[in-house]
């Protein structure tokens, strides 16, 4: 029973990471198209797309926001190792779990913020400059996929714990 929930779980892991994979495919596909079509529409045909700046900006983030839960799983933060040389065993284990206990409290402090910014210009009633969309959605939706990745990041600290350290090949990518 316990193999055939694993075996579950890991499908909707497999699920979860090709839509997000997916989403960031199509996100910056878009923002191509969008910049390609609106500098084709105003060198040549004197004629820009309407408000491409604000969607080129909304696809962006989305493009940021729905890699980030991956960027989260497989560990490939942007690092500096300064000092790793000088930490090894337990002081090095431990160095690590603190690092990534950190980084999971900046991860969540950000959702908040993103929350809390999100509900502001969802009661005052934000919009966009050019289109007059709401802007409050699209934060939601970056604070949703932040929590994501901080849900992401408390099962790579559980796989980092549970194995004693990271893998002697390198982080692990099945969290």
């Amino acid at each position: 029973m316990f193999d055939n929930t694993k075996g579950q779980l890991f499908k909707k892991r497999s699920v979860i990471n090709n839509l997000l994979k997916s989403l960031s495919a199509i996100f910056i596909f878009l923002m191509m198209f969008v910049t390609f079509s609106d500098v084709i529409g105003r060198y040549f045909f004197n004629s820009p797309i309407s408000g491409a700046t604000e969607i080129i900006s909304f696809l962006l983030g989305l493009t940021i926001f729905s890699a980030f839960p991956l960027v989260t799983r497989d560990r490939n933060h942007i690092t500096v190792g300064l000092f790793e040389r000088f930490f090894y065993g337990k002081v090095r284990y431990f160095q690590r779990l603190l690092v990534l206990f950190i980084t999971m409290g900046i991860v969540l402090f950000v959702a908040f913020l993103m929350l809390d910014q999100a509900l502001t210009m969802y009661f005052d009633g934000a919009l966009t400059e050019y289109l007059d969309l709401p802007e409050a959605p699209i934060v939601f939706v970056f604070c949703g996929l932040v929590v994501l990745a901080a849900l992401i990041f408390s099962a790579v600290i559980w796989r980092y714990i549970s194995n004693g350290g990271d893998p002697k090949d390198g982080a692990s990518t099945d969290y």
